[in-house]
């Protein structure tokens, strides 16, 4: 899932300060026992040579797209027309026209890039303003699309439906009286993530209620379902497209959930529409995260007579990505 990140905390400026001081003792200690153990001068050069070019070249920093998207990663090179930034998680770098980007952040915060305005320009590991470049002839890119990160996270999800199809033994002649279906689930940032295409495991407990008044007596079929599954989906631009398929124990056996869900980021919706909205733009990076699911799903599951029953409902959920 993509998340927007915003300006770090001083919490946050300490915590990155600390952890690349560390990174560079540990360096320090490696560094030392290999060169205490090789003898010849040249190898030395080379590995002397491979580490400063490490600690020297790359920074870590934040990139915000214009329209609130985040890429995170080691940045190499920053020009007046381009961006060249490795993204987390991936080995070669990519190229980032300037238009396109909002801000552009280092994890000892300074910037670089901000509101659209490129403020220094980084290049061999050295920072200097704009206008006094080491190399003014800079390569001219042709157009491209914003390439999207996923970034796996934790979210949660209530769900609410409504029983829209059943089988004979759930119908009418037994049970006329329906409650919506209520669950709420955990998705877990543990799967498989390529390009636009996810998958991750979910965990779910759900409620549901079919019953009857017969004479003095109330008939029933209820209980919770406890299940584990997996949510495959893909992107198109910030709206998913997932998948749900679940197993699990309940009231009278084991059961399975399958459905599909389309994920409409309200989130963004509410910061496009109210940006001038002080509330909006104070708390745009929680508001962000809300999503609303249209939801349909098919429930198959065992009878304490024996046998199987299905329904199908169609709902909404609403969910929010840490």
């Amino acid at each position: 899932v993509r998340i927007p990140v915003g300006p770090l905390t001083l919490i946050e400026q300490i915590y990155y300060i600390l952890f690349f001081l560390m990174r560079s003792v540990v360096y320090s200690l490696i560094f030392n026992g290999f060169y205490q153990s090789m003898r010849c001068f040249p190898m030395r050069i080379i590995l002397i040579f491979t580490l400063l070019s490490n600690f020297l070249f790359p920074v870590g920093g934040l990139v915000v797209f214009n329209d609130g998207t985040m890429i995170e990663g080691d940045v190499s090179n920053v020009n007046e027309n381009s961006i060249s930034i490795t993204p987390m998680g991936l080995t070669f770098p990519e190229e980032i026209r300037m238009e396109n980007v909002d801000t552009l952040r280092l994890y000892d915060g300074k910037l670089l890039v901000a509101n659209n305005k490129v403020i220094l320009l980084y290049d061999n590991g050295q920072f200097y303003e704009p206008g006094i470049s080491q190399d003014s002839n800079y390569e001219m890119y042709e157009d491209y699309d914003v390439e999207y990160v996923i970034i796996p996270n934790w979210s949660i999800n209530l769900y609410t439906g409504y029983p829209m199809i059943r089988s004979e033994s759930l119908s009418d002649t037994y049970y006329d009286k329906l409650n919506p279906v209520i669950g709420f689930s955990l998705g877990s940032p543990y799967g498989l993530f390529l390009g636009d295409f996810f998958m991750n495991g979910i965990l779910e407990i759900a409620y549901y209620n079919f019953s009857k008044e017969a004479q003095e007596a109330n008939v029933q079929f209820d209980g919770l379902a406890y299940q584990i599954g997996v949510s495959p989906g893909f992107f198109i631009g910030e709206t998913s497209i997932s998948l749900t398929a679940c197993t699990g124990i309940y009231h009278a056996g084991t059961g399975f959930i399958g459905g599909g869900s389309v994920d409409l980021p309200i989130g963004s919706m509410l910061i496009n529409q109210f940006e001038d909205n002080d509330f909006i733009e104070n708390n745009a990076e929680m508001i962000e995260s809300f999503e609303i699911r249209i939801t349909g799903r098919t429930n198959i599951v065992q009878k304490e007579e024996g046998g199987g029953t299905y329904w199908m409902d169609a709902g909404i959920s609403f969910g929010y990505e840490f």
